[in-house]
């Protein structure tokens, strides 16, 4: 066991990380443990546990004309995306773009980022985080939905919205772009 200290930029309380053996694994196409996260179907491709630096690997399919993640930022890890097929808009502190299959976007902690699939195809992302709080999520909120019964998108929305602040995760839809709001089930916003 190794203590390292500071890890985190602020952080006074010393951080510990195992050190041990780990044995290497390989995935095909559609393996991996299944989640029954409500909003798109996801798969754990890698657990923090599985290796030493404590990265987390998903796949997500955001299907056609719907909500991925709405805006929020992380505050214990940095996340990445890769764009395996399809198309999704990412909306990276306010700025908006577009990408395609083989498209990247790095997101370091902190930074406010949303994602969605306005396209007639289904998208599938490859998601990895660094060691943080994040590599649970997944799996609280599809328990809570599951415990839960029939929701509707908001309620389902509060459950990820209050699990990831428990993970530090910040969510504001007030971020959400007027023409994406319904994706998400929400209405437009008023003009005063």
């Amino acid at each position: 066991m190794i203590v390292v200290l500071g890890a985190f930029p602020g952080s006074s309380v010393a951080q510990m990380r195992d050190e041990s053996p780990r044995s290497g694994f390989i995935l095909d196409a559609g393996e991996g443990e299944a989640i029954a996260f409500a909003p798109h179907p996801t798969l754990r491709l890698a657990s923090a546990s599985s290796n030493q630096a404590g990265m987390s690997f998903f796949e997500i399919e955001i299907l056609a004309n719907s909500a991925g993640a709405p805006p929020h930022r992380h505050t214990h890890e940095d996340e990445f995306f890769y764009v395996r097929q399809g198309s999704v808009t990412f909306m990276v502190d306010g700025e908006r773009k577009t990408i395609g299959a083989g498209g990247f976007v790095l997101l370091p902690r902190d930074g406010w980022h949303a994602v969605w699939n306005s396209g007639d195809t289904d998208a599938t992302l490859l998601v990895g985080t660094s060691a943080g709080q994040f590599d649970d999520f997944f799996d609280a909120v599809a328990m809570e939905v599951a415990a839960a019964g029939e929701l509707s998108p908001p309620e389902v929305g509060a459950i990820v919205g209050r699990v990831g602040a428990e993970r530090g995760i910040i969510v504001d839809l007030d971020m959400l772009p007027d023409d994406v709001r319904a994706m998400y089930g929400l209405r437009e916003v008023a003009e005063e």
